[in-house]
This record gives C-alpha cells, sequence and structure tokens, in this order.
C-alpha cells in the first residue's frame, strides 16, 4: 500500500492519478471530503485526516510501505509563522514518528529550503546554502525545519528521500494555489513586477518526479525538481503568458521596497509577504534529478500554453 499525504492538494492530487493509473493500491490522505470523493472515484482508497491529528495519521498511514509527504502549507506572512510551522515542520515530525520505520518516505520540502540564490546568475541546487536572513521569510523557514526533521531521520537510518521542487504550475489547479497570478493578470489586476524570478516546473513532471525519486532515489539524498528553461523574471514570465493568451497586459516594474510598502497599506492581489519572496532569484538547476533519477521535464512552452489555457477556460 502506498500512502500520499496531502493527496487533495495540486501536486498530490496528480501524484495520485498517476499512481491510480499505473494500478498501484494508494491510500490517499487529506482534509476536503470533496476532493477526497474525486480521488475515490480513481480508485484510491481515502482517509480524511489533518497533520495535527496523531490517531488518524496513524492510522491513515499505518501498514504502507511507501509514504510520500506531500501536505503542506503555503503562506508569506509573520502572522502565519505558527500555523506554518505546526503544519510543515511539526506535521513532518510526527508522521515521521507515526508510519512504519522501515517505510520508504519521500519528503516534499521546497526549494525554498536551498535558495534564493543572491540572483539570476546563482542557481539552487541540492548543495546550495540559504541565506542569513532565510528565516525572516515564514515559508522557507517552516520549510527548512520539515526538512530538518527528514534529514535527521535519514543520518538516523531511515530510508528517506528528500525533493525540493521549484515554482509548480500546471492544469487542473482548481483552487489556484500557485496559477492565481496567471489569473490575476490576464484579469488586469496585477499592475506592477519587482526584479526577481522564479523556476516553473510543470506539475505532472513533478508528480513522475516523486515517483522516480521512490524508485531510484538514494536515502538521505535531495533531489531538486526543477526545470532550467523555466528560469524567467517575472517580467519574463507574464510576457509570455500575454502572448499565449493573447492578453498583454501593461506592468510597471517598481523597486522592492515600494513594492512592499504598497502591498502593506492595500494587500491585495498580493501580500507585503508575497512581495518580499517574489523580489528574490529562485532560479534552479535539475542536473542531479536528471542524472540520477531520469527526471526529464517537458518543454516550458508546453507547460505555459496548458496552464494559461486552463486558466483562461476558468476566467
Amino acid at each position: 500500500m502506498i500512502c500520499v499525504t496531502g493527496a487533495t492538494g495540486f501536486l498530490g492530487s496528480e501524484l495520485v492519478r498517476i499512481l491510480s493509473e499505473r494500478g498501484e493500491q494508494v491510500r490517499a490522505l487529506g482534509r476536503d471530503e470533496r476532493a477526497l470523493g474525486k480521488l475515490a472515484s480513481l480508485g484510491a482508497e481515502t482517509v480524511c485526516v489533518s497533520m495535527d491529528d496523531s490517531e488518524g495519521l496513524r492510522k491513515g498511514a499505518g501498514g504502507c510501505e511507501l509514504v510520500y509527504h506531500v501536505a503542506g502549507l503555503v503562506a508569506h506572512e509573520s502572522r502565519d509563522r505558527k500555523r506554518l510551522m505546526a503544519t510543515n515542520a511539526e506535521g513532518t515530525r510526527r508522521l515521521l514518528e507515526l508510519i512504519d520505520p522501515a517505510a520508504r518516505f519521500v519528503h516534499v520540502a521546497s526549494v525554498a529550503t536551498l535558495g534564493p540564490g543572491s540572483g539570476p546568475d546563482d542557481l539552487i541546487s541540492e548543495t546550495h546554502t540559504p541565506p542569513s536572513d532565510a528565516d525572516s521569510m515564514p515559508y522557507s523557514a517552516s520549510k527548512i525545519a520539515g526538512e530538518r526533521y527528514a534529514l535527521e531521520a535519514a543520518r538516523a537510518g531511515r530510508d528517506v528521500v528528500i525533493a525540493n521542487p521549484s515554482y509548480i504550475i500546471g492544469p487542473n489547479d482548481s483552487r489556484g494555489g500557485t496559477t492565481w497570478p496567471i489569473r490575476s493578470y490576464l484579469r488586469g489586476r496585477l499592475r506592477f513586477i519587482v526584479d526577481g524570478g522564479l523556476c516553473l516546473v510543470d506539475v505532472r513532471d513533478t508528480a513522475l518526479g516523486l515517483i522516480a525519486a521512490a524508485e531510484r532515489g538514494k536515502a538521505g539524498e535531495r533531489y531538486v525538481l526543477a526545470n532550467r528553461d523555466g528560469n524567467l523574471s517575472h517580467a519574463e514570465f507574464f510576457a509570455r503568458i500575454g502572448e499565449i493568451a493573447g492578453r498583454k497586459r501593461r506592468q510597471l516594474k517598481v523597486p522592492a521596497k515600494f513594492a512592499v510598502a504598497l502591498t502593506t497599506l492595500f494587500p491585495w492581489p498580493v501580500s507585503a509577504g508575497y512581495a518580499r519572496v517574489a523580489a528574490r532569484w529562485w532560479y534552479a538547476d535539475q542536473a542531479k534529478a536528471e542524472r540520477e533519477l531520469g527526471f526529464t521535464p517537458r518543454a516550458v512552452d508546453e507547460t505555459l500554453g496548458d496552464t494559461t489555457r486552463y486558466v483562461l477556460d476558468s476566467l
């Protein structure tokens, strides 16, 4: 039996879909009962549980020889630090304590545990060290703490493999968790950008990368799941979206400090915490995953095209 936490999320549901289509027995753990119903229609056994429910997690992950820990919370404001730590850090620690000690554990971290880089030429890899101010970014701090628990378990002899995805987009992001900037841009609501950039990776490729990590990854190792051709500045990213959609929107590039000040006063559609994170360079390199896992992301134009068309259909 294979367990997937966070199964009702964007990445988790894609992973469950692929595993189910391969004929695997999957136990899908999540909090959204309606979304769990959709996963049940794929043949998955579903369990409604949150990451702070020890008894529920024990029952949900019990007897599973492979656990994909995909569950996580994304938020960027200082007020969110406590709940970020509770889910992303303590949730990981709790799950590691409750599952079969012999199970293979694929921990989904993030490039946020390794970056950001110092500039566009400083690509995030598995050996990258986050800057000294990483703790000021609540999401990064919580993912670093969660990954630390996974690495400690590996050093203690547990069969733990770590995946570090970059910024995941793709079709079927029904909650808009990562595609909201595209939606806001196409609606003409995202009027300013900052210097900085991100690395796009397709949700479908990321799910396949997690499976490759489970099958071929080495215990105690990290694997960045990214697409170096998806390293785009914000200006480049939105320009590509505008071209694909046929809806080019005018945007003003502003200094990061001004963007933070503006979003502190008017935190919509972008919050101040998100503006701080966006004004950094999150470019990444997937060379190790290519070499050791056979990870081969699709062309970024395909990802951008599929994502943009999905968002357009939902506007």
